[in-house]
This record gives structure tokens, sequence and C-alpha cells, in this order.
């Protein structure tokens, strides 16, 4: 039925979108009517400056936009890729820095990558930001006095905050999927360049999911951990949206074919001279073309390698081979 009425589908889609936006964010009534074809990402990028009994200092603060409580992805550099660690929460926030709660399952070291995100319908204008930031560091200021220490570091957030009024315009012009950057201290020096095909693959499994794929959990615990901190709320939404909707519960169940164990089992016994995230990289592409209606799987390896942080791989024909014979065997156990 849905098939035959492409234009009620792709109203129902929107307004399913603007709904979970609406109900997402408290107060967001202005933001109901926003494009919701792209997600308008603006990346917070810093690193872990120190751990002090299990808790991470952090260079992003309030001047980033960062919240008490907040959920922030901690990915580790590992020789020359990077390593998904898990998701840290903020226990207290200061202008240019934050500490997180101490955690059972993450164990953040000093040089780990910290990330969050941001859309641009989420930010003030430069001017009002900076005004209600101002208000909110006095209130902090006073009262740390109080207790004989200052929390307001004048130069270091009045850099920052010219900056975010400076590109608050940028980010409103600008077109695509990630249109800028909130970034800590430690990025202002071009790092940014450096953790370039960890963006990359980050992106190309945010816009798998965005379309609706299901195959998240097959790039690993880990991953699915850091991406719930970093896919935003309109690719959230979009996914959902994605979903297929049906009164026939049967039409729901889920399809008989390879599960993640299958694929992961079989990429590892094949490949088991690979790096782990090789591994979980591959895993994950595998059961996503499963997933999907691919016409040639080369092709579609060759770009989605591109994408990753192994672009390398691309030209590895042994990878290609043994991709082939890991989706016959996956095809043949059907």
């Amino acid at each position: 039925m849905l098939s035959e009425c492409p234009h009620s589908f792709r109203f129902g889609r929107y307004l399913a979108i603007c709904i979970f936006l609406f109900t997402w964010s408290p107060g967001a009534h202005a933001q109901v009517a926003i494009e919701v074809e792209r997600s308008g990402l603006i990346y917070g990028l810093g690193h872990v400056e120190r751990v002090s009994h299990g808790s991470a200092l952090i260079d992003l603060g309030d001047v980033h936009t960062l919240k008490v409580d907040e959920k922030v992805a901690v990915i580790r550099p590992v020789e020359n890729y990077y390593v998904p660690i898990g998701v840290l929460r903020v226990q207290r926030t200061y202008p240019t820095t934050c500490r997180t709660h101490p955690s059972n399952v993450v164990q953040p070291l000093a040089g780990d990558i910290v990330m969050f995100t941001r859309e641009f319908w989420q930010l003030k204008t430069g001017p009002r930001f900076r005004d209600e930031y101002l208000k909110q560091q006095m209130v902090k200021a006073k009262a740390a006095a109080t207790q004989g220490y200052s929390t307001f570091r004048r130069s270091d957030t009045a850099a920052a905050l010219m900056k975010y009024q400076l590109n608050h315009p940028k980010w409103g012009r600008a077109d695509g999927k990630v249109i800028g950057y909130l970034e800590g201290a430690s990025f202002s020096d071009g790092q940014r360049t450096l953790i370039a095909g960890l963006l990359r693959q980050i992106g190309m499994i945010r816009e798998h999911h965005r379309v609706g794929g299901k195959t998240l959990p097959a790039a690993g615990e880990k991953w699915t951990s850091v991406m719930s901190a970093l896919m935003g709320p309109t690719v959230t939404a979009q996914h959902e949206a994605a979903q297929p909707v049906s009164d026939d519960e049967d039409l729901l169940e889920e399809d008989s074919g390879p599960t993640v164990r299958d694929v992961r089992r079989v990429v590892r016994i094949r490949l088991f001279d690979r790096l782990d995230q090789e591994l979980d990289l591959i895993t994950y592409l595998v059961a996503t073309l499963l997933e999907e209606s691919v016409g040639n799987e080369h092709l579609w390896f060759i770009q989605q390698f591109g994408q990753s942080q192994f672009p390398d791989l691309v030209r590895d024909d042994a990878i290609f081979e043994q991709i082939r014979v890991i989706i016959r065997d996956l095809q043949d156990d059907l």
C-alpha cells in the first residue's frame, strides 16, 4: 500500500522526522521546520589532557557548548589508525575544559581524542551565545570565589568566543553534511587534518545509518557505543523514519539471512592475520552489503574503503579475493 502512494509516504517520513526533532529538544518549537535532508553537523573535537582517579580532564568546555551529563565519544590513536574506546559522561564543566564521570567500562588515557556533535539549528547566534555564556561564567566565578579559586579564564575564553562568533555565520551559509568544528586548544594548530580518515569513517557509518541501515552492531560493540554520541538528532530521526511500516507483524520480523555473529566468524576465519580494526570494518561492510541491494560489489567496496580510515585497502587485491570468498560462504549457508 505504501509503495503505491510515494508522496504520502514521503510526507509521512517528513512528519515523523519533524515530530522527533520537536520532542527531542525541549523548547525547540522554532526548529521543527528545519531542512531534514542534511544534518548541518558541527563536530566538537578535543583531547584528554590528563586522568585522575578515572576522571578525564578534556580541553572542551562551556565555550564549546558542552553540558553536564552529556555523552562524549572517546577514540584512541594507535600508530596510524584509531580505536574506539567508548563513551564518557561529563561530570563538571569549566570555561574551556571539562571533567568526566569515572567509568568502570571506559578507561581514558591522556592523548585520547574526544568528540561530540552539534547541529546548526541547536546553536545560538554569536552575540546571543556570548551574552548567555558570560552570564553563566559570572555565576560560576562568583560561586568558585567563595571556595578560594576562580574558573573564569578570561584570555582563553575570549579567543574561543571570538572564534565562535566568526564561525557561526559561515556555518549558516555552508552546504554539506559536516559544516564546521568546535575545537579545543589541542586542535587549534591544524591537528584536525591528522584525523581525516577517522572523520571519513564516522561519516560513512552515519550515512548508512541515516538511510535506515541496521548493521551498526557488526562494526563491534565499541563502534556502536561511540556512534551513539556522534549520530546527531536529525540522522537519528531519519533512520527511524526509514524503517518499514506495516500492519502485518510477520513483515516486521528479522530476515533469515546471516547474523552479525555469522559474518564476524567467517571474516575472522578468512582474515585472521589482519588488524582488529580492519576486521571490524570489513565485518561491518560485508553485513551492510548483504543488507543492501548492491549492483557492483567490487566497486562498492572500493568506494567504502576509500571513505574509511584504511584507504590503502583499495589496492589490496588479496583482501578483495577473500571478501568474495566470505560473501560466497555466507550465501551458501543460507
